[in-house]
């Protein structure tokens, strides 16, 4: 969900792509996903090809979403529940909040070596919109209490140009699919993220720019985030593709237009959908795997996959119980949507895209790409600490603890300020949190048990996907793994 100001950076010293070699970029990446969906191999329509074997998933988020479409697609019977009474989950557009704009509340950054969803785009005839960087502008940054001047920015990205490109190479014999199979993986599992800033041969002021980086970016203090799944992300991104690469488009239209496309597909196709059910026992002790919600209805099937973030499955109940350790970590981030009259920081020379280590993390121009030079909106990310201190500020006084902190970037904010929308994630009863980040020894003990399942009870979400976690792509690459796993366990695919 985040911006990486460092991506930025390091971007903007790139020579620019220019569309052609955008484009096949885009065909490259769809072709290679297209062949791991399920829908793509002549399945479609052929709804008695597993006699009538029943499958619910619970989630209708992207990789509920994703899940359910891909096992209609190969002929099963499959039921999708979701609590919500909407489906996209911690994907959510707002087309009402900036007159003719649109503003994601939840998820929103696209990249390209994203391939599952650059493969659904094309296939749903979605459009993505280009983040160019700005080439003069001036990024605002505030370091340990401190606004840093130009001179200063630029010598904060070559230090940690240098030392992110230790773990670039850190990264590069990880198996970000599996990495738990790593070589040293328990080991590497075991230490923490800031472990490793700690023996960084660089500035104290670097360092302190690497932990509001990853910490706003993942959600947990760097104490808490296992280093290897910090090299699964970046190995899953392309290595030092991943700083680049993993936050360059947004979807034209907002990105709820996929979680539309692939509900409607899925019930085109015969698919159940029922909104506004939740869940509230899995039982596989008999025959077949029972769920039943909490209006007593039950559903009978040979599989269930459960697409919720971890954070929510104590609200069920599991027979057999689920083991204690399967607890993946949940970051807390929040996003503040600030409705500003326009792009004032234009005219100051500044970039919208700003890093604090204090309560906002990054901010950005959440109406980039947009055409018009109207109404914007200027989002404060807040991850970590930073997250758990806007979520405290008392209601009465947010807007105005917020201005106070964005103008220490923007001291104009004051007089563009309209309206604002906070999204607080980790308090919704359906999400309690942001998004996965694993803590120190998670991925050797959570992982495979993600991979495996329990059971018939089969797990789907961004938090199973370590090279894409936290990121869409992540939830929708596991949607269609899980397909692809329950339908070569039944001999309808090939491994």
């Amino acid at each position: 969900m985040s911006r990486s100001l460092y991506g930025w950076m390091k971007r903007r010293r790139m020579p620019r792509i220019d569309a052609l070699t955008r484009r096949q970029l885009l065909e490259r990446s769809a072709a290679g996903a297209a062949a791991l969906l399920l829908s793509g191999c002549g399945f479609l329509g052929r709804a008695d090809s597993r006699g009538g074997r029943r499958i619910v998933v619970v989630g209708g988020g992207f990789a509920g979403l994703v899940a359910a479409h891909e096992l209609r697609a190969a002929g099963y019977a499959v039921t999708l529940v979701e609590a919500r009474s909407r489906t996209g989950g911690r994907v959510l557009t707002f087309g009402d909040f900036v007159p003719g704009r649109v503003i994601e509340g939840g998820g929103e950054l696209i990249g390209s070596n994203h391939p599952h969803w650059i493969a659904w785009a094309e296939r749903f005839g979605l459009e993505f919109l280009d983040i160019v960087e700005p080439e003069e502008a001036e990024f605002p940054i505030v370091l340990r209490g401190e606004r840093l001047a130009a001179d200063a920015v630029d010598a904060l990205y070559e230090e940690m140009d240098a030392a992110l490109s230790q773990l670039n190479a850190l990264a590069e014999p990880i198996d970000a699919d599996a990495p738990w199979r790593s070589a040293d993986a328990r080991a590497l599992d075991l230490r923490s993220t800031a472990d490793w800033v700690a023996e960084l041969a660089v500035s104290e002021l670097c360092k302190a720019g690497i932990r509001a980086q990853l910490e706003a970016d993942n959600g947990a203090p760097l104490e808490r985030q296992s280093l290897l799944a910090n090299l699964a992300q970046v190995k899953g991104g392309g290595l030092d593709r991943y700083w680049t690469d993993s936050e360059v488009w947004r979807c034209k239209g907002g990105n709820q237009q996929l979680a539309t496309a692939l509900q409607q597909a899925f019930t085109a196709a015969g698919g159940t959908l029922r909104l506004g059910a939740r869940v509230q026992r899995i039982d596989q002790t008999g025959a077949a795997v029972r769920v039943t919600l909490t209006d007593g209805t039950a559903l009978d099937c040979e599989d269930v996959v459960l697409a919720t973030p971890p954070t929510t499955w104590d609200a069920i109940e599991f027979a057999p119980a689920l083991p204690p350790e399967l607890a993946p970590q949940l970051g807390v981030n929040t996003k503040y949507l600030m409705h500003v009259k326009g792009r004032f920081w234009e005219a100051a020379g500044l970039a919208a895209d700003g890093l604090t280590d204090g309560p906002i993390g990054w901010t950005w121009d959440a109406t980039h790409g947009q055409a018009g030079d109207g109404p914007a909106c200027l989002t404060a990310f807040s991850g970590a600490r930073g997250a758990e201190t806007v979520r405290g500020w008392p209601v009465a006084e947010r807007d105005a603890r917020f201005r106070a902190e964005y103008a220490r970037l923007f001291p104009d904010v004051d007089a563009q300020f309209v309206a604002a929308r906070f999204m607080d994630w980790p308090s919704d009863p359906l999400t309690r949190g942001g998004y996965s980040i694993p803590a120190p020894g998670q991925i050797t003990t959570c992982g495979p048990q993600l991979r495996s399942g329990h059971g018939r009870l089969h797990f789907a979400g961004e938090h199973c996907s370590h090279a894409f976690v936290g990121y869409m792509e992540g939830a929708l690459e596991s949607g269609a793994a899980v397909a692809k796993r329950i339908a070569v366990k039944d001999g309808v695919a090939q491994g």
